[in-house]
């Protein structure tokens, strides 16, 4: 070697050395691996159908590929959508019965899609509470012994009979959390997907609210018992300002997470999508006719190459009560 060139050699060696190394126990960004196998038992539990696909229908994809259990709970059938009847329908002043008949058309497609999906109509749950009215269950109907909700919509005060799980269900949050708690108690999941409890649309957001009082009962109806794991939970967004649209979701065909999303801590787990889970996930998308009349352009703008969850992580009491408050007043666009 020249001379020159070993004093070259030296000083890159000295360089290099400077350089930091990576750090010992360094975090990786969180990922699901692992976490899906022939054992997993997923229950998704969806405000709307279509919700269940928007945020995780490569995820059901996955589990169902592995030969997993996947069970898929609807706390509404999406009865409560004027603007989504009026279309369906072409009429400008839809009845009690014209809503009725838009629930079940919604259950019909949301069968079809999660069947496009590998799933089995047995394993399709509906309770079919009031589209648009868990948020006001959750807040001011909580008592069974108390009044009950009724949907300005299809104008009922309970479910339809060949939704109820558990006799004498009404609309109130006691009798919602009961059979959330049979669900449970029946399946028993390894892993519970929902909506993220930041979610703006106010029947997401009070849906991870029963979720979390549903656990809470079971534990404590359990305490005496063997202690059993609880369910890991996961949960996913739909409506954060005009996210994915806008609002930092991107354009290309990747999903990012929202801008000025309030916990700033939040980590997102970006879940990739094979090619064929993301060309089935399109499909079973647009065999949801009813809201692709309204927002195809919205619904399609979650078919993208990956998904986005962040684990529930533990709060505080205080944190639970401040966060519990729907977000009440004017309709919003979507359902």
């Amino acid at each position: 070697m020249m001379p020159g060139c070993k004093i070259g050699f030296v000083v890159f060696l000295f360089a290099l050395a400077l350089l930091p190394s990576p750090a010992v126990g360094a975090e990786s960004p969180p990922t699901l691996d692992g976490l899906f196998s022939r054992s997993t038992r997923l229950l998704v539990i969806s405000p709307h159908p279509d919700d269940e696909t928007l945020g995780a229908g490569g995820l059901i994809q996955r589990v169902v590929g592995l030969k997993g259990a996947v069970k898929v709970v609807f706390m509404t059938s999406g009865d409560g959508y004027p603007e989504g009847v009026e279309m369906e329908e072409h009429i400008s002043h839809p009845t009690a019965q014209d809503f009725r008949e838009y629930g079940v058309e919604r259950q019909k497609e949301a069968v079809r899609v999660l069947e496009t999906q590998g799933m089995k109509k047995k394993d399709i749950i509906f309770l079919g509470f009031p589209d648009g009215g868990l948020c006001s269950i959750l807040m001011k109907y909580q008592s069974d012994a108390g009044p009950d909700y009724k949907s300005p919509y299809t104008l009922e005060d309970r479910p339809p009979p060949a939704d109820v799980i558990l006799p004498d269900t009404e609309y109130n949050a006691e009798d919602l959390e009961r059979a959330i708690i049979q669900v449970l108690t029946d399946f028993r999941p390894t892993l519970i997907v929902t909506t993220h409890p930041r979610d703006q649309h106010p029947d997401h957001h009070a849906t991870y609210f029963y979720i979390q009082e549903a656990l809470k009962a079971l534990e404590k109806r359990d305490a005496h018992r063997k202690p059993k794991p609880r369910p890991q939970l996961l949960t996913f967004l739909i409506h954060f300002g005009q996210w994915p649209l806008d609002g930092g979701g991107g354009t290309g065909s990747r999903l990012y997470p929202p801008q000025g999303f309030p916990e700033k801590d939040a980590e997102w787990i970006s879940f990739p999508l094979s090619p064929e889970e993301i060309d089935m996930k399109r499909r079973a998308l647009l065999q949801y006719p009813s809201q692709m009349l309204i927002m195809g352009r919205y619904i399609m703008s979650f078919a993208r190459g990956n998904e986005l969850f962040t684990f529930d992580r533990p709060r505080t009491a205080k944190e639970f009560e401040e966060l519990r408050p729907c977000l009440q007043g004017e309709r919003q666009w979507w359902r």
